[in-house]
């Protein structure tokens, strides 16, 4: 009897310890990420949170395929949203901001997706507020996109 009960608990415990390592994640996705102040005088800013919509590429209208939607939590994470290959795709990413100096605009995000593609951006805010525009240099030629405030992402 004694050898039933004893062996009822070792069952139990292999049992217990196999769970805990199928259902044990490893996040590995923030190797590249260093957190807040990856860059000096890096912040937040709250002006960036929610979802956004990309309406323009260097004045031309995204449309299709081409639209894009960024979320910002306000806490250096976010999420980007995309199509590649007629497919929707949802890559993590991570942010912060700084003050600029470039006489585009006061403000620049350093922005890495979750491939880890780190891009610097200039960004400003126009229409109250809801319209986001980021412009960079991408290979010597200037990139503007334009996003629109939305309450959430299609997907």
């Amino acid at each position: 009897m004694k050898r039933k009960g004893l062996l009822k608990i070792l069952s139990f415990a292999v049992v217990m310890i196999g769970m805990s390592v199928l259902f044990t994640s490893c996040d590995t996705d923030d190797y590249w990420y260093d957190g807040p102040g990856w860059n000096d005088g890096s912040f937040y800013d709250p002006d960036l949170g929610g979802y956004w919509e990309l309406v323009q590429v260097n004045s031309m209208n995204a449309e299709g395929y081409e639209k894009n939607y960024l979320f910002f939590n306000g806490r250096g994470r976010g999420t980007y949203y995309f199509w590649e290959n007629g497919r929707r795709y949802v890559e993590d990413t991570y942010y912060d901001c700084q003050y600029s100096n470039s006489g585009t605009s006061d403000y620049q995000i350093n922005l890495r997706y979750g491939n880890g593609r780190p891009t610097t951006m200039n960004y400003w805010f126009t229409h109250g507020g809801n319209t986001l525009w980021l412009q960079w240099r991408d290979y010597g030629r200037v990139k503007t996109y334009v996003y629109d405030r939305i309450n959430r992402a299609p997907w």
